[in-house]
């Protein structure tokens, strides 16, 4: 039995199966928005919070193991914060060694905490592009949740409910390839990048209006 199937039945009413898929659904698209958004905002109160400016040195490298996975690995760093000297890891963890050992990096430390501290240009875009994969990941899953619930209507004919089915997956797949990127390469990147791919679409499209006048 598929999904559509299961949400609806002969009188076009949900089924209990039906319910269950779309509760689980709906759970599925809050918990990884709430996270997506806790990190995003975990991200911005860091900024807010660690407002002081110093230079900070790489000292060294803290390395986490994890069952069936690569090594994860956070960077330890020296830095000083009014006549003291601290030495603290960061919260954001790599399967790469971003910076050379004894690299110098600015960092933003609590002026009332000097040990809560973060690498600029590197933990917060770490956290906030988490939480953005999150974030769309839980659309996405939205989006298959409203499609479950329109093509579970009996009342609507085929051609409609294909047009709507296209559509939806469409709208998954350049969600799931703006999470890609944004991941990889960050919001701006990923934005100038589909940005390209949009106006290219859309050049496609009155190219092919053209030809179809033209024929």
């Amino acid at each position: 039995m598929d999904k559509t199937s299961a949400v609806s039945g002969q009188s076009g009413k949900l089924s209990a199966k039906g319910i269950l898929l779309i509760l689980f659904l709906a759970l599925f698209a809050l918990g990884f928005g709430v996270i997506g958004a806790g990190l995003c905002y975990s991200a911005h109160m860091q900024e807010k919070t660690c407002s002081a400016v110093t230079e900070g040195r790489i000292i060294d490298y803290r390395k986490y193991s994890y069952i069936g996975q690569k090594n994860m690995f956070t960077p330890v760093v020296e830095y000083q914060a009014g006549n003291k000297i601290f030495t603290g890891e960061t919260n954001a963890r790599s399967n790469s060694r971003n910076f050379e050992t004894g690299e110098y990096v600015m960092i933003g430390y609590d002026p009332a905490n000097p040990e809560n501290f973060y690498i600029k240009s590197y933990d917060l875009n770490i956290l906030t592009r988490l939480g953005m994969l999150f974030l769309v990941i839980g659309l996405a899953v939205l989006a298959v949740t409203i499609t479950v619930l329109i093509l579970g209507k009996n009342k609507m004919d085929k051609k409609k409910k294909d047009t709507i089915q296209a559509g939806i997956i469409a709208s998954g797949i350049v969600l799931l390839i703006f999470a890609v990127f944004v991941a990889v390469t960050g919001l701006k990147n990923a934005l100038f990048v589909l940005g390209g791919m949009g106006l290219f679409a859309l050049y496609g499209w009155f190219h092919n209006k053209r030809i179809e006048k033209k024929g």
